[in-house]
């Protein structure tokens, strides 16, 4: 296969630039993956260690990526990966941080280009009307903590989550109210939840389409009631697609 640009879709420039902050989402109460089961998956980082899990859409600052490898630590213990530098980040112009983070998604483009392979695949965006229904099963993966205040996971794990009911998860015990009709909640219970470290990650349902993209969670990542929300990519389709149409275009004549 031909290598491509390369195009990755994650959270918010925001909470990108907030180096050291706790901010984010780890997998608690999850499994290891099978090695490289996800090829999509991709591992944001800063001085040589993780920072962000992030999904690879479309194979074509200090930050680096790393893809293909199962453990975030590089060659040495996972035997393939690669690494790249972004080349550009657009913000969804229409982000907010407060008081839940809206529109909360962020393109960014790579220097280089990917060949795909069994271990690297880019993960299908949905229709454009594509919709995640309550109660229906999904799955993140990642490589943060495994339980709170613990150290990064060395390999991927993964954790099959289920789809709350919006309206339920936008109450007075819930989020009240700060949800909008772009953001979905997965349930949690006492032992398993997706949470901080992993941010930016995907949620994955059907047949391997990017259902959404992990944003923010309470403080306490298992508290039933402020489960992790994500950020519906569907109604994003659109703006996705131009801005990928903008960097494949060849710049003007001088």
């Amino acid at each position: 296969m031909e290598a491509r640009q390369c195009t990755l879709l994650a959270l918010a420039l925001g909470a990108l630039c907030a180096v050291g902050s706790t901010f984010g989402a780890q997998i608690i109460g999850g499994k290891e993956a099978a090695p490289h089961s996800r090829p999509y998956m991709a591992s944001l980082q800063k001085d040589g260690s993780h920072r962000f899990t992030l999904p690879l859409h479309h194979p074509r600052s200090p930050e680096n990526l790393s893809h293909g490898s199962h453990f975030h630590q590089g060659v040495g213990s996972a035997g393939f990966t690669l690494a790249f530098r972004i080349r550009a980040a657009v913000q969804h112009p229409n982000y907010r941080p407060a008081p839940a983070l809206k529109n909360d998604l962020l393109l960014l483009q790579l220097e280089g280009k990917v060949k795909p392979s069994k271990t690297i695949q880019p993960l299908h965006l949905p229709r454009s009307r594509q919709v995640v229904a309550a109660g229906a099963w999904c799955s993140v993966a990642g490589w943060g903590v495994t339980h709170q205040g613990g150290q990064l996971a060395r390999a991927l794990q993964e954790l099959d989550v289920q789809v709350l009911d919006s309206r339920m998860c936008n109450n007075s015990r819930f989020w009240q109210g700060t949800l909008t009709p772009y953001m979905v909640c997965l349930a949690a219970d006492k032992n398993k939840a997706p949470c901080k470290g992993d941010s930016g990650g995907p949620l994955v349902c059907g047949k391997g389409w990017l259902a959404g993209i992990l944003s923010f969670s309470s403080k306490v990542c298992t508290d039933v009631f402020k489960p992790t929300v994500a950020t519906t990519v569907a109604p994003y389709v659109s703006w996705i697609k131009k801005v990928i149409r903008r960097w494949q275009s060849p710049p003007p004549a001088q």
